[in-house]
């Protein structure tokens, strides 16, 4: 079988034929190009997090493939003990065995496994850090990656099924992830933060609070990257604080949350318009980012040989973070809303509206300014 070697980071890698454009779980070992972007921000993450540990980390890569993400950790993280690597498919650990002698990985620094994900995990816990990145969803192996990590590890989570996520099959993600999501503006947000309220939920039945250090939505895929702790007590602050639901009016854009407790409370009409109101949850309502992470992984950006659509995403992740609403707005729906034959320029009502640019939506913004006063002052600005 001929082969394609490819260059990513400061990995090389051979895979079977042609580069995968298309991934469908027929393919057993693959290089998808749309993924460096998720590589990327992995190892940016790891070493900011490595800073933290008084001691080299232990990682594992329970659906590995070709191997890729776990070579670019050994070689572009400093402090990394060792990598357990597994997959379940024999022919996916030959390439991948392949390629750690490709990339000269000392046999010490690497253990290889060919088991069930999650019968791997539970095998070989405890990590510094797990990365699950399957094709569809990563429920199957939320429960073991919660009990693999060791006190204060991080967990890095793709989700490749944005549809169910983002509103396109709302049974399929009622039934796997416990959440009704939402078609409005900011769906991919809504998706997010119902897949990280489905990570903290099977965390927390192990007493396991949980810190979202880093999220995003990029093309095909969402990702958080969460650090657990421990602590009945801090679940139980989290649940009250952090879990809720979102009130949103189709008609004047009015958007809230409340928390699990008052939902039996919560307003059925929009308090602005009158319009009755749709919604969406249970879902996480706390913080998308821990800001100085975010700081730190630009500040690392030139030490990682990385995509152009890397540096983009995160230096934009990097402002959105000082501002962390639930939602955002949208000029053309702004406009749309309120009937308005144009709007200003994105600057303009970035100025006006104190707002900064999102990352889920090129036209996309976010505000702490009350609803009404975002109504208010668009029209005033129109009028002028």
């Amino acid at each position: 079988m001929s082969l394609t070697r490819i260059k990513e980071g400061a990995a090389v890698i051979e895979v079977p034929q042609k580069v995968v454009e298309h991934i469908t779980e027929r393919n057993e070992v693959f290089y998808n190009p749309a993924m460096a972007v998720n590589r990327d921000l992995t190892v940016l993450l790891l070493r900011v997090f490595v800073r933290e540990k008084d001691r080299p980390i232990k990682v594992a890569e329970p659906l590995a493939a070709s191997a890729i993400r776990s070579i670019r950790i050994l070689k572009e993280v400093p402090s990394v003990e060792k990598v357990f690597i597994n997959d379940l498919s024999s022919e996916a650990l030959k390439y991948a065995r392949r390629n750690l002698e490709l990339n000269e990985i000392p046999p010490e620094k690497v253990e290889v496994w060919n088991e069930d994900a999650s019968v791997f995990l539970l095998k070989t816990k405890y990590y510094d850090y797990v990365d699950l990145d399957p094709f569809g969803s990563p429920v199957d192996f939320l429960d073991a990656t919660a009990k693999a990590l060791a006190h204060r590890g991080v967990a890095g989570i793709t989700a490749t099924d944005t549809a169910p996520l983002s509103g396109t099959y709302p049974k399929t993600c009622l039934r796997r992830y416990g959440a009704k999501p939402i078609d409005n503006e900011f769906y991919h947000e809504v998706g997010v933060r119902i897949l990280i309220k489905k990570v903290a939920e099977v965390f927390f039945q192990y007493d396991l609070p949980i810190e979202v250090l880093f999220s995003y939505a990029y093309l095909h895929h969402f990702r958080v990257f969460v650090k657990r702790y421990r602590g009945a007590r801090r679940v139980d602050e989290l649940v009250k604080n952090k879990f809720g639901y979102l009130l949103y009016c189709h008609r004047c854009l009015y958007r809230s949350t409340v928390p699990l407790v008052r939902w039996n409370g919560a307003p059925r009409e929009c308090p602005v318009c009158g319009h009755r109101l749709d919604w969406a949850g249970p879902l996480w309502v706390g913080e998308l980012w821990n800001p100085d992470y975010a700081e730190e992984m630009l500040k690392e950006l030139p030490s990682v040989e990385h995509q152009p659509e890397t540096k983009k995403l995160l230096k934009a992740v990097v402002k959105e973070s000082k501002l962390q609403t639930v939602g955002f707005y949208e000029t053309s729906a702004l406009g749309k809303a309120l009937k308005l034959p144009f709007l200003p320029p994105k600057k303009v009502l970035l100025r006006e509206l104190e707002g900064v640019e999102t990352h889920f939506s090129p036209e996309g913004f976010r505000t702490n300014l009350p609803h009404e006063e975002v109504l208010k002052r668009v029209r005033n600005l129109v009028r002028e």
